[in-house]
């Protein structure tokens, strides 16, 4: 995208503020994985853990280390649409014993908007890690007991299709403005 998508606007807000609002309403704690670069305040930047394994997976190891928490929210920071509702639902399935609860769509599982019980999926995150694995993705369908939430559930806090958007690219961020501005006009939140 040329520059730090998360300070891109959607709305009146930064992606990565839009997130943060998400996340304020259920999390006490906030981290930012990456240790350098735009947080909003409130937030504690801390570095990955390991340089040179940059990634999703690096991120979520340092942010399990670095959590006070029994349980622990991940959330990618270009998700303009993440809903508290959608962050406290996943919460609370871990009070099921689960190790792990994402959303699952037609994109398939989405494990960097997902809730994790820390003390269940950090030894299992850095074994993957100390392996060369860096997908997310990978590691949590392999976790028994995961909890998956389905595009149904999902639809009581909104379209899952923008619930689980990531803005990956110019035609993510112009499609993530284009729905807000749609949802303003229609009395929604903007």
């Amino acid at each position: 995208m040329g520059q730090n998508k998360l300070t891109l606007k959607v709305g009146a807000l930064p992606l990565l503020d839009r997130v943060h609002a998400a996340l304020a309403s259920h999390c006490e704690e906030i981290l930012v994985a990456g240790g350098s670069g735009y947080a909003p305040a409130g937030t504690s930047l801390i570095p990955d853990r390991r340089p040179g394994r940059q990634g999703p997976l690096a991120g979520i190891e340092a942010g399990l280390l670095a959590a006070r928490h029994r349980f622990v929210f991940v959330a990618a920071g270009d998700m303009p649409f993440i809903t508290p509702g959608l962050v406290g639902y996943l919460l609370g399935l871990l009070e099921h014993d689960a190790p792990a609860a994402l959303p699952v769509s037609r994109e398939g599982s989405h494990p960097l908007c997902a809730a994790y019980n820390r003390a269940e999926v950090l030894p299992a995150v850095s074994a993957a890690l100390d392996r060369g694995d860096r997908t997310a993705r990978g590691l949590v369908e392999g976790l028994p007991g995961t909890r998956y939430a389905r595009e149904e559930e999902l639809r009581r806090f909104g379209d899952p299709q923008l619930l689980l958007l990531n803005v990956n690219s110019p035609e993510d961020l112009a499609r993530a403005r284009k729905a807000l501005e749609e949802e303003a006009h229609e009395g929604g939140r903007a």
